[in-house]
Protein backbone atom coordinates (compact mmCIF):
# COMPACT_ATOMS: atom_id res chain seq x y z
CA UNK A 1 0.00 0.00 0.00
CA UNK A 2 3.11 2.31 0.90
CA UNK A 3 4.44 1.73 -2.60
CA UNK A 4 1.07 2.56 -4.57
CA UNK A 5 0.22 5.32 -2.30
CA UNK A 6 3.99 6.79 -3.01
CA UNK A 7 3.42 6.24 -7.03
CA UNK A 8 0.11 7.82 -6.91
CA UNK A 9 1.20 11.20 -5.54
CA UNK A 10 4.18 11.40 -7.53
CA UNK A 11 2.17 10.52 -10.79
CA UNK A 12 -0.61 12.86 -9.93
CA UNK A 13 1.08 16.34 -11.52
CA UNK A 14 1.53 14.55 -14.71
CA UNK A 15 -2.42 12.61 -14.84
CA UNK A 16 -3.85 16.39 -14.06
CA UNK A 17 -2.17 17.93 -16.67
CA UNK A 18 -2.47 15.52 -19.82
CA UNK A 19 -6.61 15.96 -19.53
CA UNK A 20 -7.44 18.47 -21.56
CA UNK A 21 -6.16 21.50 -23.24
CA UNK A 22 -6.10 24.83 -20.55
CA UNK A 23 -3.58 26.22 -18.31
CA UNK A 24 -1.04 23.52 -16.97
CA UNK A 25 -1.28 21.37 -19.98
CA UNK A 26 1.99 21.53 -21.20
CA UNK A 27 5.40 21.01 -19.10
CA UNK A 28 8.02 22.78 -18.51
CA UNK A 29 6.08 26.04 -16.80
CA UNK A 30 9.44 27.88 -16.20
CA UNK A 31 9.44 28.64 -19.97
CA UNK A 32 6.13 30.65 -19.55
CA UNK A 33 8.09 32.74 -16.61
CA UNK A 34 9.29 36.25 -18.15
CA UNK A 35 13.08 36.58 -16.31
CA UNK A 36 14.20 39.97 -17.55
CA UNK A 37 13.14 42.36 -15.28
CA UNK A 38 12.81 45.01 -18.15
CA UNK A 39 10.45 42.70 -20.14
CA UNK A 40 8.74 42.15 -16.80
CA UNK A 41 7.77 45.87 -16.29
CA UNK A 42 6.44 46.75 -18.76
CA UNK A 43 4.26 43.61 -18.57
CA UNK A 44 6.26 41.25 -21.47
CA UNK A 45 4.77 42.95 -24.14
CA UNK A 46 8.51 42.97 -25.56
CA UNK A 47 8.44 41.33 -28.98
CA UNK A 48 8.75 44.32 -31.09
CA UNK A 49 11.05 46.05 -28.62
CA UNK A 50 13.36 42.77 -28.04
CA UNK A 51 16.80 44.83 -27.89
CA UNK A 52 19.14 43.16 -25.80
CA UNK A 53 20.01 39.54 -24.29
CA UNK A 54 16.70 38.68 -23.25
CA UNK A 55 15.66 39.12 -26.80
CA UNK A 56 15.82 34.64 -26.80
CA UNK A 57 12.90 34.92 -24.72
CA UNK A 58 10.94 36.65 -26.27
CA UNK A 59 11.92 37.13 -30.38
CA UNK A 60 15.59 36.01 -31.11
CA UNK A 61 15.02 38.12 -34.47
CA UNK A 62 15.85 41.23 -31.46
CA UNK A 63 19.53 40.16 -30.85
CA UNK A 64 20.77 42.12 -34.41
CA UNK A 65 19.60 45.07 -32.86
CA UNK A 66 22.63 44.55 -30.33
CA UNK A 67 25.30 47.37 -30.73
CA UNK A 68 27.30 45.76 -27.68
CA UNK A 69 28.14 42.97 -25.56
CA UNK A 70 26.52 42.04 -22.67
CA UNK A 71 26.04 39.47 -20.25
CA UNK A 72 23.20 39.87 -17.38
CA UNK A 73 22.24 37.75 -14.24
CA UNK A 74 18.19 37.74 -13.70
CA UNK A 75 16.56 35.84 -10.56
CA UNK A 76 12.76 36.22 -9.99
CA UNK A 77 11.48 36.00 -6.32
CA UNK A 78 8.02 35.83 -4.99
CA UNK A 79 6.98 32.63 -5.94
CA UNK A 80 7.12 30.37 -2.94
CA UNK A 81 9.43 28.48 -2.50
CA UNK A 82 10.37 28.43 -5.99
CA UNK A 83 13.95 30.02 -7.30
CA UNK A 84 14.48 30.61 -10.57
CA UNK A 85 18.23 32.00 -12.05
CA UNK A 86 18.78 33.11 -15.61
CA UNK A 87 22.58 34.02 -17.16
CA UNK A 88 22.49 35.50 -20.45
CA UNK A 89 25.41 36.92 -23.03
CA UNK A 90 24.42 38.50 -26.49
CA UNK A 91 26.67 40.59 -28.68
CA UNK A 92 27.77 41.92 -32.13
CA UNK A 93 29.69 39.79 -34.21
CA UNK A 94 32.61 40.91 -37.26
CA UNK A 95 30.56 38.92 -40.14
CA UNK A 96 28.13 40.44 -42.72
CA UNK A 97 26.11 37.30 -42.56
CA UNK A 98 24.10 34.87 -44.48
CA UNK A 99 22.75 37.51 -46.43
CA UNK A 100 25.40 40.02 -46.31
CA UNK A 101 23.67 42.68 -44.69
CA UNK A 102 25.40 42.82 -41.76
CA UNK A 103 24.04 43.14 -38.00
CA UNK A 104 24.55 39.93 -37.01
CA UNK A 105 24.54 38.65 -33.72
CA UNK A 106 24.47 35.36 -31.43
CA UNK A 107 23.41 35.18 -27.91
CA UNK A 108 23.56 32.21 -25.28
CA UNK A 109 21.33 31.28 -21.84
CA UNK A 110 21.37 29.20 -18.88
CA UNK A 111 18.22 29.28 -17.14
CA UNK A 112 17.85 26.85 -13.55
CA UNK A 113 14.52 26.65 -11.66
CA UNK A 114 14.09 24.69 -8.27
CA UNK A 115 11.00 24.13 -7.33
CA UNK A 116 11.22 23.92 -3.57
CA UNK A 117 10.11 20.64 -1.62
CA UNK A 118 7.05 18.24 -0.96
CA UNK A 119 5.76 16.29 1.94
CA UNK A 120 5.21 12.50 1.33
CA UNK A 121 3.16 10.62 4.35
CA UNK A 122 3.18 7.40 4.00
CA UNK A 123 0.33 5.27 5.74
CA UNK A 124 0.22 1.60 7.38
CA UNK A 125 -2.52 -0.96 7.04
CA UNK A 126 -4.66 0.51 9.65
CA UNK A 127 -4.40 4.21 8.09
CA UNK A 128 -2.53 5.65 10.45
CA UNK A 129 0.75 8.03 9.50
CA UNK A 130 3.76 5.13 9.11
CA UNK A 131 6.54 7.80 8.43
CA UNK A 132 6.80 11.42 6.78
CA UNK A 133 9.67 12.77 4.07
CA UNK A 134 10.43 15.62 2.78
CA UNK A 135 11.34 15.39 -1.22
CA UNK A 136 12.80 18.22 -3.51
CA UNK A 137 9.58 18.91 -5.64
CA UNK A 138 11.41 19.67 -8.69
CA UNK A 139 14.24 21.11 -11.26
CA UNK A 140 14.38 22.89 -14.64
CA UNK A 141 17.19 23.60 -16.78
CA UNK A 142 17.40 25.07 -20.24
CA UNK A 143 20.37 25.60 -22.12
CA UNK A 144 19.66 28.05 -25.18
CA UNK A 145 21.52 29.70 -28.24
CA UNK A 146 20.40 31.83 -31.28
CA UNK A 147 21.35 33.52 -33.84
CA UNK A 148 20.15 36.73 -35.97
CA UNK A 149 21.28 39.06 -39.11
CA UNK A 150 19.68 41.98 -40.73
CA UNK A 151 18.33 39.87 -43.57
CA UNK A 152 17.26 43.26 -45.82
CA UNK A 153 17.49 46.81 -46.39
CA UNK A 154 14.16 48.35 -47.73
CA UNK A 155 14.37 52.30 -48.36
CA UNK A 156 10.67 53.84 -48.65
CA UNK A 157 10.64 57.15 -50.37
CA UNK A 158 7.54 59.48 -49.68
CA UNK A 159 6.57 62.96 -51.26
CA UNK A 160 7.53 64.39 -47.70
CA UNK A 161 9.59 61.95 -46.07
CA UNK A 162 12.24 58.65 -46.62
CA UNK A 163 12.76 55.84 -44.41
CA UNK A 164 14.48 53.07 -44.22
CA UNK A 165 12.94 49.60 -43.43
CA UNK A 166 15.51 47.09 -41.40
CA UNK A 167 14.24 43.80 -41.93
CA UNK A 168 15.73 41.21 -39.09
CA UNK A 169 15.75 37.58 -38.77
CA UNK A 170 16.84 35.46 -36.07
CA UNK A 171 16.67 31.69 -34.81
CA UNK A 172 17.08 29.44 -31.79
CA UNK A 173 17.54 26.20 -30.39
CA UNK A 174 17.42 25.05 -26.91
CA UNK A 175 17.78 21.80 -24.51
CA UNK A 176 15.31 21.36 -22.01
CA UNK A 177 15.76 19.03 -18.77
CA UNK A 178 13.22 18.30 -16.00
CA UNK A 179 13.14 16.78 -13.25
CA UNK A 180 9.55 16.07 -11.24
CA UNK A 181 10.41 14.57 -7.66
CA UNK A 182 11.96 11.77 -8.80
CA UNK A 183 10.84 11.54 -12.48
CA UNK A 184 13.21 13.09 -15.16
CA UNK A 185 12.99 13.87 -18.77
CA UNK A 186 14.32 16.07 -21.54
CA UNK A 187 13.38 17.30 -24.95
CA UNK A 188 14.71 19.62 -27.47
CA UNK A 189 13.02 22.61 -28.84
CA UNK A 190 13.02 25.57 -31.66
CA UNK A 191 12.54 29.27 -31.85
CA UNK A 192 11.89 31.52 -34.74
CA UNK A 193 11.90 35.16 -34.69
CA UNK A 194 11.22 38.29 -37.20
CA UNK A 195 11.27 41.79 -36.89
CA UNK A 196 10.81 44.92 -38.71
CA UNK A 197 12.00 48.46 -37.77
CA UNK A 198 12.19 52.17 -39.10
CA UNK A 199 14.58 54.36 -37.12
CA UNK A 200 13.22 57.34 -38.98
CA UNK A 201 9.68 56.32 -37.88
CA UNK A 202 10.43 54.79 -34.74
CA UNK A 203 7.83 51.95 -35.30
CA UNK A 204 8.94 47.88 -35.08
CA UNK A 205 6.70 45.09 -36.04
CA UNK A 206 7.86 41.56 -34.23
CA UNK A 207 6.42 38.14 -34.45
CA UNK A 208 7.98 34.67 -33.18
CA UNK A 209 7.08 30.98 -32.61
CA UNK A 210 8.61 29.72 -29.50
CA UNK A 211 9.64 26.52 -28.30
CA UNK A 212 8.25 24.15 -31.01
CA UNK A 213 9.47 20.67 -31.62
CA UNK A 214 9.78 19.02 -28.68
CA UNK A 215 8.10 16.94 -26.06
CA UNK A 216 8.92 15.56 -22.66
CA UNK A 217 8.71 11.96 -21.85
CA UNK A 218 8.43 11.90 -17.73
CA UNK A 219 6.68 8.73 -17.65
CA UNK A 220 4.97 6.73 -20.14
CA UNK A 221 3.34 9.55 -22.06
CA UNK A 222 5.08 12.89 -23.67
CA UNK A 223 4.18 15.90 -22.14
CA UNK A 224 4.45 19.02 -24.81
CA UNK A 225 6.37 22.21 -24.20
CA UNK A 226 4.62 25.26 -24.00
CA UNK A 227 4.41 26.37 -28.05
CA UNK A 228 3.90 30.02 -28.19
CA UNK A 229 3.10 32.52 -30.91
CA UNK A 230 3.98 35.91 -30.33
CA UNK A 231 2.92 38.87 -32.57
CA UNK A 232 3.41 42.97 -31.14
CA UNK A 233 3.60 46.72 -32.37
CA UNK A 234 5.88 49.12 -30.64
CA UNK A 235 6.86 52.62 -31.23
CA UNK A 236 9.61 54.63 -29.99
CA UNK A 237 10.40 58.53 -29.80
CA UNK A 238 11.53 61.30 -27.74
CA UNK A 239 14.55 63.82 -28.04
CA UNK A 240 17.54 61.21 -27.69
CA UNK A 241 19.79 63.62 -25.56
CA UNK A 242 16.94 63.96 -22.63
CA UNK A 243 14.21 61.81 -23.86
CA UNK A 244 13.42 58.14 -24.73
CA UNK A 245 9.90 56.60 -25.02
CA UNK A 246 8.65 53.25 -25.71
CA UNK A 247 5.23 52.24 -26.18
CA UNK A 248 4.21 48.63 -27.24
CA UNK A 249 1.24 46.37 -27.24
CA UNK A 250 1.76 42.65 -27.51
CA UNK A 251 -0.12 39.13 -27.70
CA UNK A 252 1.02 35.22 -27.03
CA UNK A 253 -1.07 32.19 -27.94
CA UNK A 254 -0.19 28.73 -26.05
CA UNK A 255 -1.13 26.36 -28.56
CA UNK A 256 -1.56 23.09 -26.42
CA UNK A 257 -3.16 25.26 -23.88
CA UNK A 258 -5.27 27.14 -26.06
CA UNK A 259 -4.92 30.20 -24.08
CA UNK A 260 -3.90 33.95 -25.45
CA UNK A 261 -2.93 36.53 -23.75
CA UNK A 262 -2.24 40.39 -24.16
CA UNK A 263 -0.02 42.66 -23.13
CA UNK A 264 0.70 46.55 -23.32
CA UNK A 265 4.05 48.59 -22.03
CA UNK A 266 5.48 51.73 -21.61
CA UNK A 267 9.05 52.69 -20.74
CA UNK A 268 10.91 56.31 -20.40
CA UNK A 269 13.80 57.36 -19.98
CA UNK A 270 15.50 60.30 -18.85
CA UNK A 271 18.79 61.59 -19.91
CA UNK A 272 19.78 57.70 -20.90
CA UNK A 273 20.08 57.10 -16.87
CA UNK A 274 16.89 57.01 -14.98
CA UNK A 275 13.67 55.05 -16.29
CA UNK A 276 10.59 54.10 -14.99
CA UNK A 277 8.13 51.02 -16.54
CA UNK A 278 4.59 50.35 -16.42
CA UNK A 279 2.80 47.38 -18.28
CA UNK A 280 -0.29 45.47 -17.79
CA UNK A 281 -1.35 42.11 -18.46
CA UNK A 282 -4.51 40.86 -19.66
CA UNK A 283 -6.51 37.30 -19.39
CA UNK A 284 -4.18 35.99 -17.65
CA UNK A 285 -4.70 33.54 -14.19
CA UNK A 286 -2.49 36.53 -12.57
CA UNK A 287 -3.17 38.99 -15.30
CA UNK A 288 -2.91 42.84 -13.53
CA UNK A 289 -0.69 45.90 -13.39
CA UNK A 290 3.21 45.21 -14.05
CA UNK A 291 5.80 48.38 -12.42
CA UNK A 292 9.68 48.85 -12.31
CA UNK A 293 12.46 51.11 -13.22
CA UNK A 294 16.00 51.10 -14.84
CA UNK A 295 19.63 52.60 -13.98
CA UNK A 296 22.12 53.06 -16.38
CA UNK A 297 25.69 53.78 -15.15
CA UNK A 298 28.24 55.05 -17.93
CA UNK A 299 26.02 53.39 -20.89
CA UNK A 300 28.02 50.28 -18.85
CA UNK A 301 26.53 49.33 -15.67
CA UNK A 302 22.53 48.38 -15.98
CA UNK A 303 20.09 47.41 -13.06
CA UNK A 304 16.16 46.79 -13.70
CA UNK A 305 13.75 46.21 -11.45
CA UNK A 306 10.04 44.46 -11.76
CA UNK A 307 7.54 43.69 -10.10
CA UNK A 308 4.03 42.73 -10.51
CA UNK A 309 0.55 42.32 -8.97
CA UNK A 310 -1.39 39.18 -9.60
CA UNK A 311 -4.93 38.62 -8.69
CA UNK A 312 -4.26 36.97 -5.50
CA UNK A 313 -2.09 40.34 -4.15
CA UNK A 314 1.14 37.64 -4.40
CA UNK A 315 3.71 40.13 -5.23
CA UNK A 316 5.90 38.91 -7.89
CA UNK A 317 9.51 40.33 -8.32
CA UNK A 318 12.60 40.28 -10.95
CA UNK A 319 15.93 41.82 -10.72
CA UNK A 320 18.60 42.25 -13.78
CA UNK A 321 21.96 42.64 -13.56
CA UNK A 322 23.90 43.53 -16.76
CA UNK A 323 27.21 44.93 -18.14
CA UNK A 324 27.78 46.34 -21.54
CA UNK A 325 31.32 46.14 -23.44
CA UNK A 326 33.27 46.76 -26.54
CA UNK A 327 30.41 48.87 -28.14
CA UNK A 328 30.24 48.64 -32.42
CA UNK A 329 29.31 51.36 -34.31
CA UNK A 330 26.33 51.10 -36.20
CA UNK A 331 28.48 51.97 -39.40
CA UNK A 332 30.19 48.99 -38.35
CA UNK A 333 27.17 46.97 -37.70
CA UNK A 334 25.91 47.86 -41.39
CA UNK A 335 29.03 46.68 -43.09
CA UNK A 336 27.26 44.68 -46.18
CA UNK A 337 29.01 42.29 -48.11
CA UNK A 338 31.26 43.77 -51.24
CA UNK A 339 29.71 42.54 -54.60
CA UNK A 340 31.83 40.23 -56.22
CA UNK A 341 33.83 41.41 -58.93
CA UNK A 342 35.68 38.90 -61.48
CA UNK A 343 39.35 38.48 -61.52
CA UNK A 344 41.64 41.05 -64.12
CA UNK A 345 44.81 40.32 -64.95
CA UNK A 346 47.58 41.29 -62.24
CA UNK A 347 49.91 44.11 -63.43
CA UNK A 348 53.06 41.98 -63.46
CA UNK A 349 50.93 39.98 -66.04
CA UNK A 350 49.90 42.93 -68.16
CA UNK A 351 53.90 44.29 -67.98
CA UNK A 352 54.61 40.52 -69.47
CA UNK A 353 52.12 41.14 -72.34
CA UNK A 354 53.52 44.76 -72.91
CA UNK A 355 57.23 42.67 -73.25
CA UNK A 356 55.74 40.02 -75.50
CA UNK A 357 54.52 42.70 -78.09
CA UNK A 358 56.60 43.02 -81.41
CA UNK A 359 59.18 45.78 -81.55
CA UNK A 360 59.54 48.47 -83.74
CA UNK A 361 62.44 47.61 -86.04
CA UNK A 362 63.23 51.68 -86.19
CA UNK A 363 63.09 51.46 -90.20
CA UNK A 364 60.16 53.49 -91.48
CA UNK A 365 58.22 51.22 -94.44
CA UNK A 366 58.70 53.45 -98.03
CA UNK A 367 55.78 55.94 -99.07
CA UNK A 368 54.09 54.56 -102.29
Amino acid sequence: MTRTLLAGLLLLPLAGRSRAAGPGTTAVPVLQVPMSARAAGMGTSFTAVASDASALFYNPAGLARLNAHEVDFSFAAGQGETSIQNFAYAGPTPFTGVSGNGYTSVGADLLYSQSGTIEVNRLDASGALASSERLNAGSDLVLSGGYAERVALTPLELPSASYRIDHYAGVAGKYVRSTIVNQTGSAFAADAGYLVHSPEAGLSVGAAALNFGGKIKYSEEREPLPATFRGGLAWQGGVPAAHAVIASVDGDYVVDEREWHANMGFEYFWVRTYGVRLGYQLHREDAGLTAGFGLRWKGRYLLDYAWGLGKTLSDQHRVTFAYRFGGVTPLERGRRRRPYIESVPEREQLRGIEDRRPRSSGVTPPKR
